[in-house]
C-alpha cells in the first residue's frame, strides 16, 4: 500500500524542476539550460532558486564561466536523468504495428450464422496478413454479451441485438438485414405474394438460440395484429433447412441467411417488408479503442459485413 505522506511530498515538487536541473547538469551554464528549455533566464533562475530552496542544497556554483555541481546533485543526476528518460517512455506514442508484427488472442462473440458467413474469410485474411494473431470466435446470449466485454471474457462482439450501452461501450452500426420466409415449395403451397395473414397461419419453425431476431419478427406481427403459429423451434440453421426440405414447416430467417439455408437444397423465400429489420453492430469496451490489433480485427469484420451487401 502506498504511503499517504509520500503523495503529500511529491505533491509540493514540481516536476518541471526536474527538467531546470537536468538541464543545469547538462549545461553548466544558466543562460544555456535556459535556452536549452526555449525560456528566458529570468525563469530560468527563479526555477533553480526553487529547487535550491527545496533540496536544501545551493546544487550548482559559479567557478568563472560554469556553474559546477555541489556533491548533492552530483549524486541526484543520474536518478533525475532516469526518471526524466520513464517519463519520456511513459509519454511516447507506441510505435505502429503493421498487421505482420501483431501478436496476440483476439476474442470475438457472434451469432453462429454470421460467423459462418464470415470467419472463412476473415481468418485467411488474418493468416496472410497477420498470422501472429489467433482468433476466437464463440456464442453469447443477448444478456451476456456486455457482461463479457466488461470482464474482458471477449474483446468485441458483433450482434444484432439492440444492446443498452454504458459510457464506456462503443459501437459501430454496420448495416441493416431485412427477413425473407423461407419454405420448401414441396411441402408448402404458397403464392409468390401472400398476404400477410396468410404467412402467420403455415405452421412455422422458429429461431430457438435466444436473440433479437425472433422477438423482432414476433413483434413485427403483433403491429399488424397478427400472431404467428409457432409448432417448434431450433437453434441450427442446418437443422433448419433441413427440417424445411422434409416438413410443411416456414420459417422467417435474416435475409443474409438464405445461402446458408440453401446449401441444404432447394428452398423458395419470399421477402418481406423493408420495415421488419434488424441492425448489425459490432461493440466493444472503449478501453480497447486504440489497441492496434483490435482496430485492425475491427476493420476486417466491418469490411466483411459490408461485402454481405447489407443496407446501410
Amino acid at each position: 500500500m502506498h504511503n499517504i505522506d509520500n503523495h503529500s511530498q511529491l505533491l509540493r515538487l514540481d516536476l518541471n524542476l526536474l527538467v531546470v536541473f537536468d538541464a543545469m547538469m547538462q549545461e553548466r551554464h544558466v543562460s544555456r539550460a535556459a535556452a536549452r528549455l526555449s525560456i528566458g533566464q529570468p525563469a530560468m533562475s527563479h526555477a533553480l532558486g526553487r529547487l535550491r530552496r527545496l533540496l536544501d542544497d545551493p546544487l550548482f556554483v559559479r567557478q568563472g564561466n560554469r556553474m559546477q555541481a555541489t556533491p548533492r546533485a552530483l549524486a541526484l543526476a543520474p536518478a533525475v536523468a532516469n526518471w526524466l528518460q520513464d517519463a519520456r517512455s511513459l509519454l511516447a506514442h507506441d510505435e505502429v504495428q503493421t498487421p505482420a508484427q501483431m501478436q496476440g488472442v483476439l476474442r470475438i462473440a457472434m451469432p453462429d450464422g454470421l460467423e459462418t458467413l464470415l470467419y472463412p474469410a476473415l481468418l485467411a485474411r488474418l493468416r496472410q496478413e497477420a498470422p501472429g494473431l489467433l482468433l476466437r470466435a464463440q456464442l453469447l446470449e443477448i444478456d451476456q454479451q456486455l457482461q463479457a466485454l466488461d470482464r474482458h471474457d471477449v474483446d468485441m462482439v458483433l450482434t444484432a441485438a439492440p444492446l443498452q450501452l454504458q459510457t464506456w461501450h462503443d459501437r459501430q452500426s454496420l448495416g441493416r438485414a431485412g427477413f425473407s420466409a423461407v419454405y420448401s415449395p414441396q411441402q408448402v403451397m404458397l403464392p409468390a405474394q401472400p398476404e400477410l395473414s396468410a404467412l402467420a397461419a403455415v405452421p412455422q419453425l422458429a429461431s430457438s438460440y435466444r436473440g433479437t431476431a425472433s422477438g423482432t419478427v414476433d413483434h413485427w406481427f403483433g403491429q399488424h395484429g397478427l400472431q404467428r403459429r409457432i409448432v417448434a423451434q431450433a437453434a441450427n440453421l442446418g437443422t433448419i433447412a433441413q427440417t424445411l426440405q422434409q416438413t410443411a414447416l416456414l420459417s422467417i430467417q435474416p435475409s443474409l441467411y438464405l445461402p446458408l439455408l440453401r446449401q441444404h437444397g432447394e428452398l423458395a423465400a419470399i421477402t418481406l417488408p423493408d420495415d421488419l429489420y434488424i441492425d448489425i453492430e459490432l461493440v466493444w469496451h472503449r478501453r480497447n479503442q486504440q489497441h492496434p490489433p483490435l482496430r485492425y480485427l475491427r476493420e476486417l469484420v466491418a469490411a466483411g459485413v459490408s461485402s454481405l451487401s447489407l443496407a446501410t
